[in-house]
């Protein structure tokens, strides 16, 4: 059926239509402020669905302004399968188009092999926007709207995300601070010169010879004295056929006389004058190895310190930069230390820093601050502010992009500890200030890269630096003991889990995770199968249950006794109304958060664990009814897949856990049975038709 469109081809913009016509568009990102391209002319598929590209790549353009470069790398991604579904099914033509199709796609994900059925759920969903836009173009003659709820039940198929427990915890804290201490040692301790402006360092090296221009043992005077006291046993042996019956004798005459000559001395005699081989000599290295032990100075660790300080600045280079300016350096340590990096590393001078490098300070700003690993990320050097309140201490000031918020962490002390997230900060700002370009703001920067250059960490640099990181420092199951693998993101449901045990105040965890909805609070508190969850969020043992008794037919009775009684607006017994229960006391609430003498305003899942909780037949009705309504909701598409889960999973874990085994069946299912035939107005499918 054809359909009225609100602008034409002719009408659209010239952007829209020379991004139709190249398949190619750069946008900037509204959450990082960062421009990336995005060229769908390499698609495979780019010549052979060409018509349908053009409007897929166009609608994803005029979704720019309400989506970020994550989301449309997602996308980019996801089309594969969208335009392999296409390919699969011969169609190429827009007017090929229509709802119907998209069913089939979806049905065609869930057999798709090589994917699981959430992952075809999310896929199907990241591509659910792009649909809907294009089906405003002009070219699409039928409807083309996804179906709803085509992939039920997905959302609760994903694993949560559970984080880790105390121990594992505790396992990747202790990983962290000690390559902290690694890291100071290495990058922020401090070169001090020990030969600037001293002569070179020549002890043990042998002596140059003035007409070789090159370094011989056998030119070494040292030597020389070294051998006439250990070999000659400072005899004067003038012969030279005495002296060649002596190791090395013949070496050591030709050596004083002929090869290696100098002023002091040109044969053996004048040798033995010049150091004073009479009775009363004394040796100097009798019983000893040669004081000559190099043969270069290169070999002489303490002349290339020498040479580095003062002719190279004690810094360090690159081979190009050696290539052209210290070509002496880098082939004599090549040829006698195997290269040039374990002497720069061993001196402390590091001119790259690596996503590896910061990941433990990255780690560390994790655990102790509870931010999203997105705002740390976009942490820049100028957010440490001074307490307005006090100017001793110091807050960091961060912007979460994806929600538009900004907020500012509890202040610290700059002294109290180089762990603190104040003071991790400054370690990485003075880190990082050697190789930082002027109005260079990001924090984390990094030169470890083909070019050499310092430049801003993208979300890859972070992975790439938590993996490498832990494969250096693995983490252990505590219950299997089995390798686990860190993810950063996975560190903050961590901490929101562990405070929320520790005060079972789920506004407080709502503030403290600056998160303007609750329901974004309580999906980090997906961990329902955990045995202390569990008991944490338990039946109180001095709630009430009427109507329980041990033999069904006194309930029976019970129930036949009060069956004209709306027990559910008993006030005048002192019990009060609630959504799925009741209250023996709303002002006197001993939850977290709540003051006396105030009516309780707690969210209905905190009254499980509740001294004042109480139970009526009347409320297990509304139960029934509750579940049923929104069952039937789901059913005719009123509410999605993940609406329906987040009203109903947790109350139907507590009843059908904690308070239905309390009652006997007979009780349960006669109540089951009248909800169904005469079920709470305001939870009423037939009223609810009528109101719609």
């Amino acid at each position: 059926m054809g359909k009225k469109k609100y602008a034409s081809v002719m009408a659209l913009g010239a952007a829209e239509q020379r991004v139709q016509s190249d398949l190619v568009f750069s946008v900037t990102c509204k959450n990082d402020g960062k421009r990336k391209t995005f060229d769908f002319s390499k698609k495979t598929y780019a010549e052979s669905s060409r018509q349908i590209l053009e409007i897929f790549v166009w609608a994803l353009f005029k979704l720019r302004y309400l989506q970020g470069n994550n989301t449309r790398i997602a996308i980019y991604d996801s089309s594969n399968r969208f335009f392999e579904f296409l390919e699969r099914h011969s169609v190429y033509q827009p007017d090929q188009l229509n709802s119907a199709l998209l069913s089939r796609f979806a049905e065609w994900l869930k057999r798709y092999a090589p994917i699981s059925y959430s992952t075809a759920a999310s896929r199907y969903r990241s591509l659910k926007s792009v649909f809907l836009q294009m089906n405003n173009h002009p070219k699409l003659i039928e409807e083309f709207v996804p179906p709803r709820n085509v992939f039920p039940k997905s959302t609760s198929l994903q694993s949560p995300n559970i984080g880790y427990d105390k121990k594992e915890l505790k396992q990747i804290f202790k990983a962290v601070v000690q390559e902290l201490r690694n890291q100071k040692d290495k990058f922020e301790t401090t070169y001090t010169p020990i030969y600037i402006g001293k002569p070179p360092p020549m002890e043990g090296v042998a002596e140059l010879n003035a007409s070789t221009g090159k370094r011989a043992l056998w030119a070494s005077k040292e030597h020389l004295i070294w051998y006439f006291e250990n070999t000659l046993s400072c005899q004067r042996i003038s012969s030279y056929t005495d002296i060649i019956k002596y190791p090395k004798g013949h070496t050591f005459w030709y050596g004083v006389k002929r090869d290696y000559p100098t002023e002091e001395y040109s044969s053996v005699q004048e040798f033995y004058d010049c150091i004073g081989a009479d009775s009363n000599y004394t040796p100097k290295y009798l019983g000893q190895t040669t004081p000559i032990k190099y043969l270069t100075p290169w070999k002489n660790k303490e002349y290339v310190i020498w040479y580095w300080e003062n002719f190279m600045e004690a810094k360090p280079y690159t081979d190009k930069m050696l290539r052209r300016k210290y070509p002496e350096f880098r082939t004599a340590m090549r040829e006698n230390w195997r290269g040039y990096g374990e002497f720069f590393r061993e001196m402390k001078a590091w001119s790259w820093i690596s996503a590896y490098d910061l990941a433990p300070y990255y780690l560390m700003l994790l655990l102790r601050t509870g931010l999203n690993p997105s705002t740390i990320q976009r942490l820049t050097v100028d957010c440490i502010k001074p307490d307005p309140i006090d100017p001793e201490r110091k807050y960091i000031d961060w912007t979460k992009y994806r929600s538009s918020k900004k907020g500012k962490t509890i202040p610290e002390q700059e002294s109290e500890n180089d762990t603190w997230a104040i003071s991790i900060i400054e370690r990485v700002i003075k880190i990082t200030e050697r190789i930082r370009t002027k109005g260079q703001a990001e924090l984390w920067i990094s030169n470890a890269n083909p070019q050499k250059e310092p430049k801003t960490f993208g979300s890859g640099y972070f992975h790439s630096g938590v993996k490498r990181f832990f494969d250096r420092h693995p983490i252990k199951a505590s219950d299997t003991g089995d390798r686990i693998w860190v993810q950063a993101h996975q560190i903050r449901p961590t901490l929101a889990w562990n405070e929320y045990l520790r005060t079972e105040d789920l506004r407080y965890l709502q503030s403290l995770l600056g998160h303007a909805d609750s329901s974004t609070t309580a999906e980090y508190l997906r961990r329902v199968e955990d045995p202390l969850f569990r008991s944490r969020r338990a039946i109180h043992q001095e709630a009430m249950f009427l109507g329980l008794t041990e033999g069904g037919s006194v309930s029976e009775d019970y129930l036949k006794a009060n069956e004209s009684r709306v027990i559910a607006k008993d006030t005048a017994n002192g019990i009060h109304d609630g959504l799925l229960n009741h209250c023996k006391n709303p002002f006197d609430a001993q939850i977290l958060g709540q003051r006396k003498g105030e009516i309780c305003d707690a969210d209905v899942e905190v009254c499980q664990g509740c001294q004042n909780l109480v139970i009526t037949p009347e409320d297990i009705k509304k139960y029934f009814c509750f579940m049923s309504f929104h069952c039937y909701l789901l059913n005719i598409d009123e509410i999605s897949q993940e609406e329906f889960e987040r009203a109903t999973e947790n109350k139907k874990f507590f009843w059908e856990e904690y308070i239905l085994p309390k009652y006997p069946n007979a009780v349960v299912e006669k109540i089951r049975t009248e909800s169904r035939i005469s079920p709470i107005p305001v939870w009423d499918p037939a009223l609810y038709e009528g109101r719609r």
